[in-house]
């Protein structure tokens, strides 16, 4: 962990500790993994076992206990919980992750892939370290997709390019833009990520959500992505549609080649 976030956790164990509605509270995220550990503009990700998740999702006083904080808000987060996002003083962020003890106990699951990346407990007064010894924390390989669902990838793909070729030309450069620059880009990423298990095997690390893409990406298909994405400008971003277009193309049919797909 960051030298900066320390005097947070110090003064979030003291108040956790007397507190009778916190059960326990774990690190995880770059603070607490040391492949691609933290450095000076990571924030802090915490998951915190409650008694009653509500209080602490609709209420910032116990925020205030803490540290001197400027801004706070919900966020959806895994197995369908909720996160409280806080920017504390000095521009320090950190991630709440609050959940119910039998929320964290139905999602092991999910919590193997959190957790296998390194995590650290801060506050356990319910036997978590033994619960968490329990689950199979093993990297979480990836999966190919089924021919179907790669097919279904690919069809969702094109009929999106047309769509948004269809929104330009009626002059909705907003939603032409927002499609091509964020729904057909994570079609995109999903073929990338597919192509990258395809030829470097399945226990290849893609991460998650394009994290460290740069890294584990091929270098030409990073290369290409910079003509991907556009200014706010109806020529330009009918150009990177073309591009995004170029480069799924050939990805997916080098892809579906090495996995033996039509």
């Amino acid at each position: 962990m960051t030298n900066k976030y320390k005097t947070i956790v110090d003064k979030f164990i003291d108040w956790g500790k007397s507190s009778d509605k916190l059960y326990a509270a774990l690190i995880v995220g770059s603070q607490s993994r040391e492949d691609h550990e933290a450095d000076e503009y990571s924030d802090l990700d915490m998951i915190m076992i409650v008694d009653n998740p509500d209080y602490y999702l609709s209420t910032d006083e116990w925020l205030s206990k803490i540290e001197k904080f400027h801004i706070s808000f919900i966020e959806n987060t895994i197995a369908g919980g909720k996160e409280r996002r806080v920017l504390f003083d000095g521009a320090l962020d950190v991630d709440f992750v609050i959940l119910s003890k039998d929320a964290m106990y139905a999602i092991s699951g999910e919590a193997s892939s959190i957790l296998e990346r390194g995590y650290d407990i801060i506050i356990d007064k319910i036997g978590l370290k033994s619960f968490i010894s329990q689950i199979n924390i093993a990297k979480q390989s990836y999966a190919f997709p089924l021919e179907g669902d790669f097919k279904n990838i690919v069809s969702d793909f094109w009929y999106h390019s047309v769509w948004t070729a269809k929104k330009l030309k009626r002059g909705e450069l907003w939603t032409a833009k927002l499609c091509v620059d964020s729904y057909m880009k994570w079609k995109l990423l999903s073929i990338i990520e597919c192509y990258a298990h395809a030829i470097h095997g399945i226990d290849y690390d893609t991460w998650h959500s394009g994290r460290f893409m740069e890294e584990w990406a091929e270098p030409w298909i990073i290369e290409k992505l910079s003509k991907c994405f556009s200014h706010y400008d109806r020529e330009d971003t009918k150009v990177s549609l073309l591009a995004n277009m170029d480069l799924f193309r050939f990805v997916a049919m080098e892809a579906a080649e090495k996995l033996n797909f039509k």
